[in-house]
């Protein structure tokens, strides 16, 4: 751990996703020193509960922001960067990667690599056949699935399971880029939406047979492979598609859920928090469906329900015996501000019998969210920085592909 008296946590922000902005506090108030890398303007520069930021212009250009977030690990000494967006992960990865070549200190090294784990990890937490592939292995239960790189790899899927067939885009994030094809016509035409990007279809698709249920998700805190705490979820309402980000949600206790999670990161040795979406059928029995390499919007719930995910990350650092927060006597079923409110104002879930998760401790943060929130209910969907991203995939392929010569 670091010499001073507080861990050390870098959050890093390239995007304005619900979540993140949650995060410092949650850190704070579990005894971490706070610092946020962020491109201006974005809604985690409200919080009140950072001790230092490192700010960037919205122009800054992705060599820039790399050689920059490299500088800001170097600098602040972190024990732990965390990134809370998609553009987030590609640029830590890329950092990772960069790492690995002459000039950089050890000291970030081992910030890095306690952060993501090491390039095995890396690499299969960003691509969802891979993940597939490993889960298969590790006897984690999963859909039937394969790779498919034409129609007629796809049709033969169909054949072989039935339909509905689930497609899924590699780089993607959010319910974008996953189709639910209820018949030929429909897997038809989701190849032909997806051959649109050529850069996305070229990796090839993964393919999963439909699960009937319901989704969960698992999110989890870990070190060197070894998970340090979790929590779990039922998804109650997404906004805004069915595969969308949650709302709405209810906490409960899953076992096949925590054993399939702790397996896949004791198989990859992975650190950091990452988020495990399953789908739950009608005999109560977890697939896993992918996994998030971030904190999702639950994280910073923990400590209300006596799982504080970042006071188990704490202990793991000080070696000091703490308490993951006391149960206050919450319900279950919690409506994430400002999620449910923006996908609908007249909510049944924004009243009695359920936990209202507004930061109201933080105007300012609850004053940002609302203007956020309208601006989403006019577009209907995310922000998605589809530019950004896509120069940091290259790079970081670049970079990856320079650290394995």
């Amino acid at each position: 751990m670091n010499s001073v008296s507080r861990p050390r946590v870098l959050l890093v922000a390239l995007a304005n996703w619900f979540g993140g902005p949650r995060l410092p506090r949650a850190f704070s108030r579990a005894g971490f020193h706070v610092t946020t890398f962020a491109l201006s303007g974005l809604l985690i520069l409200r919080s009140q509960a950072t001790d230092e930021t490192v700010l960037l212009p919205e122009a800054t250009s992705n060599e820039e922001l790399l050689a920059a977030l490299l500088a800001a690990i170097e600098r602040t000494q972190p024990d732990i960067v965390v990134p809370t967006d998609e553009s987030s992960i590609l640029a830590l990865h890329a950092v990772a990667a960069r790492s690995r070549q002459p000039g950089v200190s050890d000291r970030a090294r081992g910030a890095i690599a306690a952060s993501i784990g090491g390039p095995k990890s890396a690499a299969t937490v960003r691509n969802r056949k891979a993940l597939a592939e490993l889960a298969s292995s590790r006897g984690v239960r999963t859909p039937d699935h394969a790779v498919v790189r034409s129609e007629a790899d796809a049709l033969a899927f169909g054949a072989r399971h039935g339909y509905p067939v689930v497609l899924k885009e590699e780089d993607s994030a959010a319910g974008f880029g996953v189709f639910i094809c209820k018949d030929e016509g429909a897997l038809r035409e989701a190849l032909r939406k997806s051959s649109q990007h050529p850069a996305v279809y070229e990796q090839g698709l993964l393919a999963q047979t439909f699960i009937a249920g319901r989704t969960a998700m698992r999110v989890v805190v870990a070190q060197a492979g070894n998970v340090l705490g979790g929590l779990s979820a039922l998804k109650l309402e997404t906004w805004p598609t069915a595969q969308g980000p949650s709302t709405c949600v209810e906490l409960f206790d899953h076992p096949e859920m925590k054993a399939s999670c702790e397996a896949i990161v004791g198989a990859l040795g992975y650190s950091g928090f990452a988020s495990f979406d399953f789908m739950i059928d009608e005999a109560s029995r977890a697939h896993l469906i992918e996994l998030n390499a971030r904190p999702t919007p639950i994280s910073h719930l923990g400590e209300r329900y006596g799982a504080c995910l970042c006071r188990h990350l704490h202990a793991a650092l000080t070696g000091e015996p703490t308490s993951a927060g006391e149960p206050q006597g919450l319900p279950s079923r919690v409506a994430l501000f400002p999620q449910e409110w923006v996908r609908d104002q007249n909510s049944a879930h924004l009243r009695a019998g359920v936990y209202h998760d507004a930061p109201w401790e933080e105007p300012d943060l609850v004053e940002a969210y609302v203007a956020f929130g309208r601006g989403q209910m006019r577009y209907m969907a995310y922000r998605v920085l589809d530019a950004r991203d896509e120069d940091l995939r290259k790079k970081l392929t670049e970079l990856e592909r320079s650290a394995e010569a």
